[in-house]
């Protein structure tokens, strides 16, 4: 398919309703295009895609930005920047683009190749000597590209929970936690996310470099690409600068709340999903990459082949259902810090990103010379639906309505989950007593990569679990079944309550585990993850 010519010259009416900047040169402006040299047809409406979207998910608030043979073609934001607030979110707003970060991490990584300092398959060992995996075989063998292509072994998120939602674990502490985290699958056998290995990786950059992850990725990349208003680590940015709030609901709530201070991204994540950028700036990012590697001022940030080298698919991944539904996608890889597929027959080229209350989508279609970028405040997927809406239309398929049918089973998951939440509340009608008094399960217990957990009993006699490393995850047990209780987290938006189960042998606790109730919660609460036994 040839690349549609697209011009960011035609200056017609738009739809009002966002909040945009007057004078920004060509954003906003409806544009038309020649797919593949057949006949003109309109470019999307963005203000009225954006709407949709807003509406199809319930979205707080929402910015979004579209760049096309290196012209800026839309730049818009809308609805509110904090609920319950005037507040609007303007489209110099910060967004955190959480794992987007990751192929900031590759990049540094990249310049340091260049350099001969690093080495995409040399063992991890060679840069971090006290690495290891749970087995000693995949610990000496496990190379810097094995960390960054989620093949590693780990079941989904293994060990996010030493960082999310609040914990408080250094670099250091997910080096050390790393063995004692069992593999669900072979080395290097199949796809699985993971957020502690771009920690490990960041830290390669620190110890390689001699300078924190923050400060290589600000120097190294962000200023030089023109990146100056983004920041690669919250406490970075100036107190004039202006930030967005990010936003969690309750199952079946109409509005969300802002999400808890205690729950942003610590420095330790910055490597995995610390970075926060403006829309605008994310427009540099991409034609960077369209440049292959070079900046706006025609500096070369890293070579052509490193540039190859991170957009190079290395694990296979299932495409996406929704894309693969609609017949837009047939084959999808995890290169290094990007993911790869197939898009309506061109490539496509991007990330999403879930920080806590926010969620953003990045994609570059290079045939087409387009990047599109956005972002809501809500944990929703409304990002990644603009992004394939107005990406369907830019290749020529706009008889895909990914807004409509996405947020139709969007709308039909939260259902599922709001029920598998009330189901979890009430104890089933054949429920068992608990088999020992409430006194006999109180105590500390240990998972040795999470650390410990305390059970104990309040005044009232009822039970309490203290999860140690955070301080949101604190709150009373409710018996449920037989030696079966149930978390309910004081933060209720966090959709994140989970089953605690207690093992007894012999008249004694001995083990704990525990498993989220619903489907809504996040795959970086892996409570299933924990083995925690009995130390006292």
């Amino acid at each position: 398919m040839l690349k549609p010519a697209i011009s960011a010259l035609t200056l017609l009416t738009v739809l009002s309703g966002c909040a945009h900047t007057p004078d920004s040169p060509a954003a906003n402006a409806p544009v038309e295009m020649a797919v593949a040299g057949a006949e003109v047809v309109p470019a999307p409406d963005f203000d009225l895609a954006m709407q949709r979207t807003m509406a199809a998910y319930d979205s707080t608030g929402m910015v979004a930005a579209v760049q096309v043979d290196g012209e800026l073609v839309y730049l818009g934001a809308a609805g509110l920047a904090e609920e319950g607030t005037n507040r609007p979110v303007t489209e110099d707003m910060l967004f955190p683009i959480a794992s987007i970060s990751k192929a900031f991490t590759t990049t540094a990584l990249a310049i340091l190749v260049d350099r001969g300092e690093v080495e995409w398959d040399a063992p991890i060992r060679t840069y971090i000597p006290e690495f290891a995996m749970w087995d000693p075989w995949v610990s000496a063998n496990f190379t810097v590209r094995d960390a960054l292509t989620h093949r590693s072994g780990l079941p989904l998120g293994a060990g996010d929970l030493l960082i999310w939602p609040d914990g408080n674990a250094e670099p250091d502490d997910v080096i050390a936690a790393l063995q004692h985290l069992r593999p669900s699958s072979g080395f290097r056998s199949e796809y699985a996310y993971d957020n502690l290995l771009y920690i490990v990786a960041g830290e390669i950059v620190a110890r390689v470099s001699g300078q924190s992850w923050t400060d290589f990725v600000t120097q190294e990349i962000l200023l030089p690409v023109g990146m100056d208003q983004c920041a690669a680590d919250k406490p970075l940015i100036p107190a004039s600068a202006p930030v967005v709030t990010g936003h969690e609901r309750a199952a079946g709530a109409e509005d969300g709340v802002p999400t808890d201070p205690r729950i942003d991204f610590s420095t330790t994540w910055a490597a995995a999903g610390g970075l926060w950028c403006p829309a605008g700036e994310m427009m540099e990012w991409g034609q960077f990459w369209l440049d292959g590697g070079v900046t706006a001022d025609g500096v070369r940030l890293i070579s052509e082949g490193q540039a190859r080298e991170l957009w190079q698919g290395v694990t296979p991944q299932r495409p996406r259902g929704g894309l693969r539904a609609s017949g837009s996608t047939n084959l999808a890889m995890y290169a290094l810090g990007w993911s790869i597929h197939d898009f309506e027959g061109t490539l496509a080229v991007g990330h999403g990103g879930g920080a806590p209350g926010v969620v953003s989508n990045f994609l570059i279609l290079p045939e087409y010379d387009a990047v599109i970028f956005s972002a809501t405040n809500d944990y929703r997927g409304a990002a990644s639906t603009f992004n394939y809406h107005i990406a369907s239309a830019l290749v020529g398929a706009p008889e895909n309505d990914f807004i409509g049918d996405w947020g139709a089973a969007f709308a039909a998951a939260e259902a599922r989950g709001v029920e598998q939440i009330s189901t979890g509340l009430v104890a089933p009608e054949a429920a068992q007593p608990h088999t020992l008094p409430l006194s006999a399960y109180t105590g500390t217990y240990r998972d040795p990569w999470y650390g410990d957990v305390v059970i104990s009993q309040t005044e009232d006699g009822n039970l309490y679990i203290d999860m140690g490393r955070s301080e949101v995850l604190d709150g009373a047990l409710t018996h449920y079944d037989g030696n079966r209780f149930a978390a309910f987290w004081p933060d209720s938006s966090l959709k994140a309550d989970a089953f605690v189960d207690f093992t007894v042998e012999d008249g004694e606790v001995t083990l704990v585990t525990m498993q989220a109730i619903s489907d809504l919660t996040d795959f970086s609460y892996d409570f299933h993850d924990l083995r925690l036994e009995r130390v006292n």
